[in-house]
């Protein structure tokens, strides 16, 4: 799990991100440290954890990054349209329906406001699959349990 913010560094970022990277080393989970927007996509952490306006703001960049990178290719003609479909279909919104907030005392999943029937139908069945697996519970039992150190 990293901690988005603007440098690297621990210390770095405003004053709800530094105080979040004090905290998050004491929690039961395998903390990188602080990541930056360009890992995002990279794989340098499987979570990144970041307040909402924030998060929001990246992956509407990131989607629209996405979109103009594949466009770009396809009339460059680099990549098949099968390829570039494949790619589209990973990083397109309504493929996944929505994503699920962690941390909450229930199961929470956001979808995008201009989300079709079909995308709140697949959100549905990610929250529906989160509650049947306990996510929630889970989640927050680890986060209450004893600090590894």
């Amino acid at each position: 799990m990293g901690l988005l913010s603007i440098g690297s560094e621990p210390g770095k970022g405003n004053r709800l991100t530094r105080r979040a990277g004090e905290l998050l080393p004491g929690l039961p989970l395998r903390f990188h440290g602080n990541v930056e927007g360009h890992d995002v996509l990279a794989g340098a952490v499987d979570v990144i954890v970041t307040d909402g306006f924030t998060g929001n703001v990246v992956l509407k960049n990131v989607e629209g990054s996405v979109r103009a990178a594949l466009t770009l290719v396809a009339r460059s003609g680099v990549a098949g349209a099968e390829d570039l479909r494949e790619v589209a279909r990973r990083y397109d919104p309504e493929t996944h329906g929505g994503a699920a907030l962690l941390g909450l005392s229930g199961t929470v999943v956001v979808a995008h406001g201009s989300s079709r029937a079909a995308t709140i139908a697949r959100a549905c069945a990610v929250a529906h699959d989160l509650a049947e697996g306990g996510v929630a519970t889970r989640f927050g039992d680890h986060l209450t349990a004893e600090p590894v150190r």
